[in-house]
């Protein structure tokens, strides 16, 4: 199996995209073929530029972590991109170590829903918390984990990526998101 479809996202998150467009689906991707793989590379280094995954990097995060991605029901086209990683000092923690939204569909609150999706799957797989970095400068993604999403902000790294990029540790304990969003439907 390539993809196991993990959550739908509501219609309410897609009332804005075009009238094409019936609904996305979250799914994980356990397995690949080159097509699947291709798209995937593709949407990372379209988002990430220099910075983004090529099949170096997503081939072990497929086989040893968990990548999600979103998309619409009926193609193969990603629109979205989670790459997870447990924790080596913290077993329970996933860290978030990329996290993207097609710049199409950005403000239709897909980034919201699809993380949402992803920590519930997380949470039904034993994890605890989960951690990552986001830029100083990124507001709409500070916004949506710390706003909408609950996490807490730890810290500010200054030049953690290098000179001049400066990120916020930021991390939500699962426990908290339970009592924010209610217990996981069966």
């Amino acid at each position: 199996m390539f993809l196991e479809k993990v959550y739908t996202l509501p219609h309410k998150a897609i009332k804005r995209l075009d009238d094409d467009v019936e609904y996305l689906s979250i799914y994980i991707v356990q397995d690949y073929n080159l097509k699947l793989l291709k798209s995937i590379v593709d949407f990372s280094l379209d988002i990430f530029g220099d910075a983004g995954m090529d099949e170096w990097g997503i081939v072990p995060q497929i086989r040893q972590g968990n990548v999600f991605i979103l998309k619409e029901e009926n193609n193969r086209k990603v629109v979205g991109l989670a790459i997870l990683m447990r924790g080596w000092e913290d077993p329970d923690q996933a860290y978030l170590f990329d996290f993207a939204i097609a710049e199409e569909y950005h403000g239709r609150g897909l980034g919201f829903h699809f993380l949402k999706g992803i920590i519930e799957n997380l949470i039904s797989q034993d994890f605890k918390r989960m951690g990552l970095t986001v830029d100083v400068d990124n507001i709409g993604a500070i916004k949506l984990y710390e706003e909408k999403l609950g996490f807490e902000l730890i810290t500010r790294e200054d030049d953690e990526y290098g000179k001049g990029h400066h990120r916020y540790i930021m991390k939500l304990e699962f426990s908290e998101f339970l009592d924010r969003f209610g217990p996981l439907k069966e």
